[in-house]
């Protein structure tokens, strides 16, 4: 199996490359089958000898285009299963490919799904950190003095978060818990 992206590359190039190759020679065949004629053969006089010549003909004829229609299918037929073969060929190319770029980009999402958590977890004891602070507001209750300003309104209460899921990311809301000392 090849080492590197562009290794699979070239081979995917290669292989892809034969799958036109038979495609154009599959379309060639079908064309030349659909362009397959009878040449139809008239006497000039009535006469015995003439018509067995003629039904000679006419019979030599039909065999032959019998034989080539049998032997244009048959390489239709095997071009057809060629095809399908090199098809498949190159979707295990493909494969390989992708899971060559999943194994690649892996890594570096490992390092930032631990670095967006990281974060994450930094915000959450932040914004705690914040509402406890806008908590310990706590103005006189004297009716005379002026309605005491609201220093913090919650509308949101989820920070974002990455969970790692069989073989996948998920991006997530992580709720935040106000009640945590």
């Amino acid at each position: 199996m090849s080492q590197t992206l562009q290794e699979l590359q070239t081979e995917w190039n290669s292989i892809k490359a034969e799958v036109n190759a038979i495609k154009f020679q599959y379309d060639t065949l079908r064309n030349k089958r659909s362009n397959l004629h009878v040449t139809v053969l008239f006497t000039s006089d009535s006469s015995p000898e003439s018509l067995a010549l003629l039904q000679q003909q006419t019979q030599e004829e039909a065999n032959r285009w019998s034989l080539d229609l049998q032997q244009l299918d048959q390489e239709i037929q095997a071009t057809r299963i060629k095809l399908r073969q090199i098809r498949a060929k190159l979707a295990v190319k493909q494969a390989q490919i992708y899971r060559f770029q999943a194994q690649q980009n892996w890594i570096q999402l490992k390092q930032q799904y631990e670095r967006i958590n990281q974060l994450s977890n930094s915000l959450e004891a932040e914004i705690l950190s914040f509402y406890k602070t806008a908590g310990n507001f706590s103005p006189l209750p004297e009716e005379w003095l002026p309605k005491h300003p609201q220093l913090l309104e919650l509308e949101m209460t989820h920070i974002p978060y990455i969970q790692l899921e069989e073989k996948q990311f998920k991006l997530i809301g992580k709720p935040i818990d106000f009640n945590r000392e």
